[in-house]
């Protein structure tokens, strides 16, 4: 029995739409910092050097936030007799590259964030919807975070007539474009899930074979993970209206996830769950922010002295999720952003060195 663990399940079942109060957060965070203070030796260590710990931190934000890259260098559980989960980052054409780990007891906590915060964004319409994934899956990819993530929602959502069309070796898009053909003939509604890398590839193809669909009203798609192709880097806008161009969906309908295999929770532009609640939206790429989940607060930190930035300045995204009880809650990445309203809207990838602070975590983490 983890009375923690089950409090935070309840919690992330209530839902994105149920708020959770600043003092109620705080309340949580410094449980699970205390946790993980007592469980996770190398994250303890890491707090120590910075001289904070539970007795000496009274508030979520002077929590340490750990650097992404130390999840490279060291197993960041809380259960190490126990993880039963390995997610692995994405590999590196570097020889020897280490590659990032996010070990897990189990997926409970992380399917109670993945499935509501999914919903919310994609799914509150209640169409039901054919799914069909552009990408990853657990079958095929078991240490992929996104690859578990389609393969959870594809269970959980998918109408009949849904299907995987990304296999060990790449792409079936000539099923996955028998199945587009299928559905608008059926004038069954769609929601296509993937990488927009691998997007950017299935649009080539329709380019080559010159086939254009218009997918039947209402469907949508989610892509993730930048916009980065093999030989050419498709601008967000050109990659958005191709979108429309090639298959039909419109930028109302075009939503971004942005997550992290550090991280059990996921970010989502607002745009449709808005269009759905009635809110005027134009679906513009340039006015798209994603709003965190109650159990998460997301902060944007200055690259050198990483100290919180005010609204509208350009730094790195720090996260405090509470999804991440069974390994470190707060973690600093070294993604660009700038807090707009109620969210964040994700620049890139920050150029150069490591964030003033980085470089000590690995040596932080060893143990002495």
């Amino acid at each position: 029995m983890n009375p923690l663990a089950d409090e935070l399940l309840d919690l992330c079942g209530r839902g994105v739409a149920a708020p959770l109060a600043d003092a109620e957060f705080n309340r949580l965070a410094l449980e699970v910092f205390a946790y993980q203070f007592e469980r996770n030796a190398p994250y303890c260590r890491f707090c120590e050097a910075r001289g904070r710990t539970p007795a000496s931190v009274s508030g979520w934000r002077e929590i340490p936030a750990l650097p992404t890259a130390a999840f490279r260098h060291a197993d960041l559980t809380t259960a190490p007799d126990q993880a039963t989960v390995t997610y692995l980052t994405s590999g590196t054409s570097a020889a020897g590259a280490l590659r990032g780990r996010h070990l897990l007891p189990d997926t409970r906590l992380y399917d109670a964030s993945l499935l509501p915060n999914f919903h919310a964004h994609l799914l509150s319409d209640g169409l039901p919807l054919r799914m069909l994934v552009c990408g990853p899956t657990a079958r095929f990819f078991p240490h992929s975070s996104l690859g578990h993530m389609h393969t959870r929602v594809l269970e959980e959502f998918g109408a009949p007539g849904s299907g995987v069309f990304w296999r060990e070796d790449g792409p079936r898009f000539g099923c996955l474009a028998a199945a587009l053909e299928k559905a608008v003939a059926e004038a069954a509604s769609v929601c296509l899930l993937g990488t927009a890398f691998g997007f950017v590839h299935f649009l080539d193809w329709l380019a080559e074979q010159e086939r254009v669909f218009r997918l039947p009203p209402g469907s949508r798609m989610m892509d993730t993970g930048g916009y980065k192709g093999r030989s050419r880097e498709v601008p967000k806008g050109e990659l958005y209206a191709l979108y429309g161009e090639r298959l039909g969906i419109p930028l109302s309908h075009v939503v971004n996830e942005y997550g992290m295999t550090e991280l059990g929770s996921q970010f989502y532009d607002s745009v449709l769950r808005e269009a759905e609640a009635g809110q005027p939206a134009d679906g513009a790429v340039d006015a798209r922010r994603k709003v965190p989940p109650p159990w998460v607060r997301t902060q944007v930190v200055d690259p050198e002295t990483l100290a919180p930035l005010a609204a509208g300045e350009v730094g790195l995204l720090r996260h405090y999720d509470l999804a991440n009880l069974h390994s470190v809650m707060a973690v600093q990445t070294d993604d660009l952003g700038v807090w707009r309203g109620d969210g964040f809207e994700v620049l890139g990838r920050a150029a150069g060195a490591e964030p003033r602070g980085c470089s000590l975590a690995v040596e932080e983490i060893e143990p002495r």
